[in-house]
């Protein structure tokens, strides 16, 4: 296998070349499924998954990091606004609570291409439920989650409280989950009147 043979003594043959290559390189690679199963199954060679599982990372999906949601759909309306030169304005806060509710098998590739969708019946405004690919049609139930009746402001504060929490309040390991700047989420802090639990008892 040549992958394997450029793993292991780090040379390669480019096509129509006779001599071998030797280059110093660091390979990354990523799966959508465990490597270790596949081994276990014969499904993936085992001399290669030894060779490439020299550190690994895990990436939760998007269902394990619904908080974010918002920032991801934010980004991705503001670059079909520039390649399709349309002036969404965002998520309604209907759609951002399907969203929320939704499980995303396909992850945040699923997220972009449910934006791109919407795109095609929404130039302007916000994205509405209505243009959402069929499969999320269902998900539009008012009242099958708790905090479907909740503004985008106040699902928010929700979303970044519960990001909070997971970090046992440390702004820096937030702000970095969260994917934006110390101070923007100090300011958010300050916006929605957050507080760590033990600040009333400091306080007191």
């Amino acid at each position: 296998m040549r992958l394997l043979r450029v793993l292991e003594e780090q040379a390669y043959t480019p096509p129509g070349a006779s001599p071998n290559l030797q280059d110093d390189v660091r390979l990354i690679t990523s799966a959508p499924e465990d490597l270790g199963r596949l081994v276990e199954a014969g499904a993936f060679r085992r001399d290669l998954y030894y060779r490439i599982n020299v550190i690994k990372l895990r990436l939760p999906n998007l269902a394990e990091r619904r908080e974010d949601i918002p920032f991801l759909a934010q980004h991705f309306i503001s670059s079909f606004n520039k390649l399709q030169n349309k002036r969404v304005e965002g998520l309604s806060d209907d759609t951002l609570a399907i969203f929320l509710d939704h499980r995303w098998p396909g992850n945040v590739r699923e997220l972009e291409n449910a934006i791109e969708h919407a795109f095609i019946a929404c130039s302007q405004g916000q994205i509405l439920p209505e243009h959402l690919p069929d499969h999320f049609q269902g998900e539009n139930r008012v009242g099958s989650r708790g905090d479907r009746g909740l503004s985008l402001k106040e699902q928010e504060k929700r979303l970044l409280l519960e990001a909070l929490e997971r970090n046992h309040w440390r702004r820096l390991a937030t702000s970095r989950e969260l994917g934006i700047d110390k101070n923007t989420l100090r300011r958010k802090i300050k916006r929605f009147g957050l507080k760590p639990p033990d600040a009333d008892d400091t306080a007191s």
